[in-house]
């Protein structure tokens, strides 16, 4: 579990011992305004490498995008008119040391052969790794509320993030990599049974959505959007089948080489549980300095 969030549930767990007021800990509940302080925790965006609690995001393989390279070669063909029959020409006519062979009259002998010239083919085309150094950024978003001594439950997207392609990015496929950590209100870590990458497709035609239709246990996931350089995206983090939430930390992780990120928010049906989460300074929406 990572720093960041094992500090805001060891808060829960602290206030959860002390003041006895929450499911598991005991019956007597504080005031409001003995515990709101503490119990609360609004949404909040954060980056890599900033001396926040979180610290450097982990070193993620990231893959570079595909090119396509061509194999050049040399032929010698024919030369044909424009009825496709062959050209001749006159040569002349020379011995197996090179010298010019005459007749009885001291003239060069010639021969009247097909006319020939040299063609640069394309051979094949190949598909190469091409020469790209991705470069890993992440965002963190960070949220917890205990105030009302219950599971939140809220379903569908519920973060939303902008980033802007890049005018010289490759063209290919971007992940946008998701690391959820989660706590439930009894203080327990929640796992989801799968997590699955959102996807940025650059320049490379349609791409179908993430299909979790199938899924039956807790599943956070991306989106998949295809685009071009220069545009603007919007990228998703969603959740199926939640199990009951009171604190998440949830890392992104994207190619800053290739995208910029621009802003991030709360989204969807969790918006109004994030908005009513008014403790602190948090709470709003990102944005890209």
């Amino acid at each position: 579990m990572k720093t960041l969030t094992k500090r805001i549930i060891a808060v829960f767990a602290v206030v959860c011992v002390a003041m006895s007021s929450f499911a598991g800990c005991g019956n007597k509940k504080p005031s409001t305004s003995e515990t709101e302080a503490v119990i609360q925790y609004p949404l909040e965006f954060g980056e890599a490498e900033s001396g926040n609690a979180l610290g450097t995001a982990p070193e993620l393989e990231t893959e570079a995008p595909e090119t396509e390279a061509v194999e050049v070669t040399t032929e010698i063909e024919d030369v044909t008119d424009a009825d496709g029959q062959p050209v001749t020409t006159a040569v002349i006519v020379t011995d197996a040391a090179g010298s010019t062979v005459t007749d009885d009259s001291g003239a060069a002998v010639t021969s009247i052969v097909n006319a020939t010239t040299i063609v640069t083919k394309a051979a094949s085309q190949t598909t190469t790794t091409a020469r790209y150094e991705s470069k890993q950024d992440g965002r963190y978003a960070m949220w917890l509320d205990i105030s009302k001594d219950e599971n939140f439950y809220f379903e569908g997207d519920f973060l939303h993030i902008v980033f802007k392609v890049k005018n010289d990015a490759p063209d290919g496929d971007y992940k946008i990599r998701i690391s959820p950590d989660l706590s439930d209100v009894a203080g327990t870590a929640v796992y989801p049974s799968k997590v699955i990458d959102g996807t940025v497709r650059v320049n490379k035609g349609t791409i179908e959505d993430v299909d979790v239709s199938g899924e039956s246990g807790m599943v956070f996931y991306g989106n998949n959007v295809a685009c071009k350089q220069g545009d603007t995206v919007d990228c998703y983090i969603n959740i199926k089948n939640n199990t009951g939430l009171v604190a998440f930390v949830i890392w992104f992780y994207f190619d800053s080489n290739a995208l910029d990120f621009v802003s991030a928010e709360a989204s969807g049906e969790y918006k109004k549980i994030a908005r009513d989460t008014e403790v602190g300074a948090g709470g709003k929406a990102a944005t890209a300095e």
